[in-house]
């Protein structure tokens, strides 16, 4: 089991990357966590798979409750979140107890941001089951819910007490779900790493096939890099809008497809084609380095409805997004392969420009 520590001031934890090792999280959690209630927030899918054996092996130590809630970024909701409200209300859980929340990105924000907000803030762990929640989402303190305008604008920064990711679980993911996470591992790659996106032009396709090994090293090589983005900017006061490449163009996809038919990794990468385009009509990048990033993406195959694509529409979804500054849409924009830039004003006509490129 591999240990990465994501040292911040005053919330300092370890991220542990490893294969097959729910049977030493107890002992873990122990050492980390005082707590006597324990809430497992999943869906009712993961809980079948890993959530049931979980709660098992902290019941003889703890009081455990499971809140299971709806699959889907539909989830991320004012609703569901009163729903787990109730749930931890009417199982008198106090303020020395504990939220484990084990799933994808969605858990990972929804749990987290009750985790942040039940009785003024209770401990938090993070057991992301998905290639997207491992390599980004469960790093970092992000939490929040979406509003019916866009994505993640209610939220708080919560930091966990630990992450604890089992590569295992990986082995149940559904093909779309690795494609998904695939998204986030090449923004890293994109934004300051080029010796990652030559290991993705040789290995993408063991990734993408669920190759365990493969999955492995990719999971500890983005964790690293998260959390050297999030120790130097926790709270997203510069550096860490780096993260956010292609999430722009992405955010406005996936509110305009309703959350439903274009899963946030899908719409990153998506996102991300746009983002390239907008470099190079911008002349910002080398065609060279244009040509060899779009290969690499066009790899990772999306299906998505292309009449939806409708840039005046998206357009407008940008600027309700978090990032917009003195109402001029910002864009994290790639100089060359392994390097990136912020652009504090982005042009709007060549914004709606690089969304045809999906057309």
């Amino acid at each position: 089991m591999k240990t990465i520590n994501v040292k911040i001031p005053g919330a300092s934890y370890p991220i542990m990357i490893g294969a097959d090792i729910l049977s030493g999280f107890v002992s873990f959690f122990q050492k980390r966590v005082n707590a006597r209630q324990i809430a497992i927030i999943s869906n009712n899918h993961i809980f079948k798979l890993y959530g049931k054996e979980l709660k098992k092996i902290l019941s003889e130590q703890y009081q455990v409750v499971e809140l299971l809630v709806p699959d889907g970024e539909k989830t991320k909701s004012n609703d569901y979140l009163q729903q787990l409200y109730t749930g931890l209300l009417e199982n008198r859980f106090e303020r020395k107890s504990c939220i484990i929340a084990l799933g994808g990105g969605v858990i990972g924000d929804l749990a987290g941001y009750a985790a942040a907000t039940y009785l003024r803030g209770i401990n938090l762990v993070q057991m992301p089951t998905s290639l997207l929640a491992q390599v980004d989402s469960s790093i970092g303190g992000k939490v929040g819910i979406n509003h019916p305008l866009g994505k993640n604008l209610i939220g708080a920064f919560k930091q966990p007490a630990f992450v604890y990711s089992d590569v295992s679980f990986l082995k149940t993911l559904a093909v779309e779900e690795v494609r998904c996470g695939m998204g986030e591992v090449i923004k890293y790659a994109f934004i300051g790493d080029l010796n990652l996106f030559e290991y993705l032009e040789e290995f993408l396709d063991k990734a993408l096939a669920g190759e365990l090994d493969t999955l492995l090293n990719l999971v500890q090589v983005s964790a690293r890099q998260k959390a050297q983005v999030v120790e130097q900017d926790e709270k997203e006061g510069g550096l860490r809008m780096i993260l956010n490449f292609g999430h722009t163009f992405g955010h406005a996809l996936e509110a305009e497809y309703g959350y439903q038919k274009l899963k946030h990794g899908e719409a990153v990468i998506l996102g991300m084609k746009c983002a390239l385009e907008y470099s190079t009509l911008t002349k910002k990048i080398t065609s060279a380095d244009y040509t060899r990033g779009m290969d690499l993406l066009n790899r990772v195959h999306i299906d998505y409805d292309k009449s939806k694509i409708d840039p005046d529409k998206l357009l407008e979804r940008m600027y309700i997004d978090k990032k917009v500054a003195d109402k001029n849409i910002r864009l994290v924009l790639i100089n060359k392969i392994g390097n990136c830039k912020i652009e504090k004003e982005a042009d709007p006509l060549v914004i709606k420009k690089a969304f045809e490129i999906l057309i």
